[in-house]
């Protein structure tokens, strides 16, 4: 199967928080959330500033703030509910999931995927978004059940499609025994390189 790297090309925004992160940034001033409404040209704006400061501004330990990761995930989370038909909220929506999985919050991540493939059925890459749903079930959720199930919507919705193959894979090796999957990688490496 091919790597899934493609997916988790590791984004600026995966993070992972061990402990407690605080609740202050590097200038000590504590990280409030504005009350105020915005319009989606200020929130847009706001969002890229949080971006910018999430990367750039690492603890001691070169571990994002998880506050602001958090905070950062109900950004783009209310600007998905107050625009819900702009083009950049299925972006919102991967980038809320994808940052979810990095402060280990695995379901939220499963409900932002399932909210983008429910309302952005057309989202250029659709189907990488299934693969990945899929792979967050196997991986970080170890719900080999619904990952088999999400792999088995991916290749009824798009059989035709490179990845249709990849989620085979990961349903043969979902549903294989520990001695078959040994045997297979074995006969897998025995094989000369062409």
């Amino acid at each position: 199967m091919r790597k899934l790297g493609w997916i988790l090309i590791a984004l600026p925004f995966m993070v992972a928080c061990e402990g407690d992160a605080g609740t202050q940034n590097s200038d000590d001033e504590i990280v409030n959330e504005k009350l105020e409404p915005q319009s989606a040209e200020a929130r847009r704006i706001e969002i890229s500033k949080m971006e910018s400061e999430l990367l750039n501004n690492k603890n001691k330990d070169s571990q994002p703030n998880c506050v602001k990761a958090d905070l950062l995930v109900k950004r783009y989370r209310d600007y998905v509910s107050m625009n819900p038909r702009d083009s950049i909220s299925a972006d919102f929506l991967f980038k809320a999931a994808d940052l979810s999985i990095g402060i280990g919050n695995y379901e939220a991540s499963v409900n932002f995927l399932t909210r983008l493939t429910e309302d952005f059925p057309q989202y250029d890459k659709i189907v990488e978004i299934w693969l990945f749903k899929g792979f967050v079930f196997e991986n970080y959720m170890n719900n080999h059940a619904e990952a088999v199930a999400v792999y088995n919507r991916l290749i009824e919705k798009y059989p035709n499609h490179r990845l249709a193959k990849d989620a085979q894979s990961a349903i043969d090796n979902l549903t294989m025994t520990d001695e078959e999957l040994m045997e297979k990688f074995k006969t897998i490496n025995a094989k000369p390189e062409s």
